[in-house]
């Protein structure tokens, strides 16, 4: 992420030895995983990541580590990080490991309230809401953007 911004995704499908890892060696995986993609650009960098299990967050100081986890803080001390635990209600971009069976197949159609029907309307009432809503729509705003006719920005917020 940059400004709070997703700029990137990366997933792929768990082989079947890594799908009967528990759930901090899968957690690892993914993060493995993404470094590798994302090596060229992390290099020399400081970032942190992000996770929403606290187990994952004592990996790097383990006292007895598997060969498999050995490898991995090997091919960790390359980078410049920090790890993270952000409780999974709160990390809004948590990643798929972690998210209900019933969140993942929510109907996106559903009704939207009248409460955000009514925001709809006053935004396009608002002479300052409009104006920032064609700079959005024209790309040349990046602290404000649309999402389905409402006006956000930093932190998703309207």
């Amino acid at each position: 992420m940059q400004e709070g911004h997703p700029i990137a995704f990366e997933s792929r499908k768990l082989n079947d030895t890594e799908r009967r890892y528990i759930v901090q060696e899968k957690e690892m995986t993914a993060i493995i995983h993404c470094l590798r993609v994302w090596r060229h650009y992390l290099l020399g960098a400081t970032f942190r990541i992000m996770i929403d299990n606290v187990a994952t967050c004592y990996f790097q100081t383990q006292k007895k580590l598997s060969p498999k986890q050995a490898r991995w803080q090997d091919f960790l001390a390359e980078f410049n990080y920090r790890l993270e635990y952000k409780p999974g209600k709160a990390n809004v971009v948590a990643d798929a490991l972690s998210r209900k069976v019933e969140l993942a197949t929510m109907n996106a159609s559903q009704p939207q309230s009248t409460l955000i029907s009514r925001i709809k309307e006053g935004l396009l009432q608002d002479p300052l809401a409009k104006s920032l809503m064609k700079l959005a729509n024209e790309g040349k705003t990046r602290r404000f953007w649309l999402d389905e006719g409402v006006l956000l920005t930093t932190g998703n917020q309207m």
